[in-house]
């Protein structure tokens, strides 16, 4: 039953970007075109000779771009569901194809002028590079037919209803875990705010608190999840509320949210010590302590924290 409410309202987008790096692999003859002894290289089992590159990496950026903010919108829409795709709520996926859609046009242009250069930055490359390496480089070419196959941008959203009759009960397991992912994906995510935009600083703007504000966004849109997640925002709208409207954010106001930050979100779903009324040893392990973030009395700025995960 619980399985079932959850698909109710959530759609599983899933999202395949396949990129072409510009590498092939280095082989032992392409060093011994360059007089390089490959009897003296160490065995398979010790050392692989790594990858060579055909082509600049400045080249082919802007797909690994275009792929990080298409995972970027799915990371903030939802949480990952079954290693394949994101458990979106149904509300949000028109707002999230959307984007999905303008990212992906913006993917075509760059492949269509890609592969309009290929050649010439084949070319820049071997001109680039030591006058030896030229026909290696050029050995390795890949036709413009194969990487447009290797670049693809696709998405899709599936509506998942399990069927009536089947032993296979997998997808209990994997809703299950979804609020253990979103607890996960939280974490990182407030560690990373934390240590880019936290510590160090003596005071704040309001512009630092997006990424907060985007985690209860998140965490609002997958509430039907578990109930525990409605504390979760209960405690972000208690801190934002409290701080000054119009001001830059320092003293115990930033304590409090460095506290919120490095404390609340960045342990959220952990057992801690002060919730433990009895600890078996079984349990000893799962416990974490939570860290006490402090401003630094001398100098009024965010401590970092010792992260153990």
């Amino acid at each position: 039953m619980k399985t079932q409410a959850i698909l109710d309202k959530m759609i599983l987008v899933v999202l395949n970007i396949t990129l072409w790096q510009g590498r092939k692999a280095l082989k032992q003859g392409d060093l011994a075109l360059n007089g390089i002894d490959i009897d003296k290289l160490p065995p398979g089992t010790l050392a692989s000779l790594g990858s060579k590159r055909i082509i600049s990496p400045a080249a082919v950026k802007i797909f690994v771009s275009l792929k990080r903010e298409a995972l970027k919108h799915c990371v903030l829409s939802g949480v990952r569901f079954g290693g394949c795709g994101y458990a979106v709520p149904r509300e949000k996926v028109e707002a999230l194809g959307k984007e999905l859609k303008r990212i992906k046009v913006e993917f075509e242009d760059a492949k269509k002028q890609f592969l309009s250069v290929y050649h010439e930055e084949v070319e820049r490359w071997v001109a680039a590079n030591p006058p030896e390496w030229a026909h290696i480089i050029r050995a390795s070419v890949d036709s413009p037919a194969h990487i447009e196959k290797a670049i693809t941008f696709n998405f899709a959203a599936l509506d998942i209803r399990p069927p009536e009759e089947t032993d296979m009960d997998g997808l209990d397991t994997e809703i299950d875990s979804l609020y253990g992912q979103l607890c996960h994906e939280v974490r990182v995510s407030a560690r990373h705010t934390y240590e880019n935009y936290l510590v160090g600083k003596q005071e704040i703007t309001h512009k630092t608190l997006r990424p907060i504000r985007l985690i209860r966004e998140k965490l609002a849109g997958l509430l039907f999840l578990d109930p525990l997640i409605a504390d979760t925002i209960q405690v972000i709208d208690d801190t934002l509320t409290k701080l000054p409207a119009d001001t830059n954010i320092k003293g115990t106001d930033l304590n409090m949210v460095a506290g919120l930050v490095g404390r609340q979100l960045a342990n959220m779903g952990r057992p801690s010590a002060s919730s433990q009324t009895e600890v078996s040893d079984s349990d000893l392990e799962e416990i974490i302590v939570i860290p006490e973030v402090v401003i630094v009395p001398e100098t009024g700025v965010v401590a970092p924290i010792s992260w153990d995960f």
